[in-house]
């Protein structure tokens, strides 16, 4: 079972807490508060602990499955300049191809 987390989340009005899970150490997954892009129907969010967002989903599911695909990639529990490091341009790129793949935009979509 994947317990419940607390997720700060920076909006124009400033950072707001919501419920996220971790589907993988590092990763995140979590709802944006309703009053964030409210037009935009990627409403969940794959992020690094430390709060970069990485990509938007259509539904949990999608972003869940993404988090664990993307999970053999790096060790997400590290910092994320030091993940973004270890990752380097080839592991960035190969991470992206596969957020996309998986169904996801960037999160400001």
């Amino acid at each position: 079972m994947t317990s419940t987390l607390r997720h700060a989340v920076d909006t124009n009005l400033g950072p707001v807490e919501v419920d996220a899970v971790a589907p993988v150490p590092g990763i995140r997954v979590f709802q944006l508060p309703a009053d964030v892009s409210p037009d935009s129907p990627y409403r969940w969010i794959l992020a690094h602990h430390d709060g970069p967002a990485l990509a938007s989903f259509e539904t949990d599911d999608a972003a869940k499955r993404a988090a664990e695909q993307a999970g053999s990639l790096v060790d997400w529990t590290r910092n994320a300049m030091t993940v973004a490091n270890l990752l380097g341009p080839g592991g960035m790129n190969e991470l992206m191809e596969q957020l996309r793949a998986a169904g996801g935009q960037h999160p400001n979509a």
